[in-house]
């Protein structure tokens, strides 16, 4: 992999530290006022649709690494709900992600935990690398997802999206009240905990993969980067924690690779093969402990020295 010029350049991005500050204000200070068991339901929806469904299955096992097939109604709704999660759309998250993966615990990489927990956490978002910033910029580091239109109009739309569904979820808690006509303080409840108190949730259960996977746990498989298979991330992220398993052999689509590995993604993903609905599966190669290829994959990316390329118009 080639990084743009602009990966050198790296701008504290005020942005991004309002908006995840905001968030999270609003969800702590008004999550105790505003509960209900209805909005509580509403919230563990949220998270499973916005985190599992979108990030751990579409954005990363189908579009960031192709671990198997979707028809494209779940691609897209996938994609729908990944962006839900307001991480940056597809374009933004696929291309960061397989950034990662290509230079891995390294100062190429965009979370490097060589320079700190803070900063692997959500430093990075804050100080922001200019090649990751930009759809233009990151489109050149996943041209399949960035040619799709539906995924370009998903990326350019994300907080107004995240608008829409919010009004959705008023209104819905305003009609699902207890009180006679519009209930108020249930449509607010609605809107805290399903969007407010879910965002805090799911971007703390992505950013422990970034973080604690490559700092505690155990390491099974020889990679080339610090990756870790930690239980309680795995627990949390939705199999997303037995990530050194993950860096060994990135395109397999199971991540739990032992009986005890709870890997949710990877039963979301079988039962779907068993409705017919995905295919191609990509599982993971246990012919030994340490073999780090896959079947019909590809072997983990070696550390190289990027070679920086200038600006040009993203494909």
């Amino acid at each position: 992999m080639k990084l743009r010029e602009s990966a050198s350049i790296t701008k504290f991005n005020w942005r991004n530290f309002i908006w995840i500050s905001a968030v999270h204000i609003i969800a702590l200070t008004l999550c105790w006022y505003y509960f209900t068991w209805q909005a509580f339901i509403v919230f563990a929806v949220m998270h499973y649709l916005a985190g599992m469904v979108g990030i751990t299955f579409g954005f990363h096992r189908l579009l960031s690494h192709k671990g198997f097939k979707a028809n494209s109604i779940i691609q897209n709704f996938a994609a729908f709900c990944g962006t839900l999660a307001c991480q940056g759309g597809p374009i933004s998250w696929v291309g960061q992600h397989r950034v990662h993966h290509a230079f891995s615990d390294t100062k190429y990489d965009p979370h490097d935990m060589n320079l700190g927990f803070w900063h692997s956490h959500i430093g990075f978002i804050f100080n922001r690398r200019a090649d990751l910033n930009s759809i233009e910029e990151v489109s050149h580091y996943c041209p399949d997802i960035a040619k799709v239109k539906y995924f370009m109009f998903l990326e350019k739309n994300m907080i107004l999206i995240q608008i829409a569904v919010g009004l959705s979820l008023f209104a819905l808690g305003g009609l699902l009240g207890s009180t006679a006509g519009f209930d108020w303080y249930n449509a607010m409840s609605f809107i805290i905990w399903g969007i407010f108190v879910r965002l805090v949730s799911g971007y703390h259960v992505t950013w422990f993969v970034n973080s604690a996977t490559h700092k505690w746990g155990t390491r099974p498989h020889n990679t080339n980067d610090d990756s870790r298979n930690n239980w309680w991330v795995g627990i949390l992220a939705f199999g997303e924690g037995w990530h050194n398993n993950h860096h060994a052999q990135p395109r397999a689509a199971r991540h739990g690779w032992e009986w005890w590995q709870l890997d949710q993604t990877w039963i979301m993903i079988s039962s779907l093969k068993k409705l017919g609905l995905v295919t191609d599966i990509k599982l993971p190669n246990r012919v030994t402990k340490k073999d780090d290829t896959i079947k019909n994959g590809q072997e983990t990316l070696p550390k190289v020295t990027p070679e920086l390329i200038p600006h040009k118009k993203a494909v």
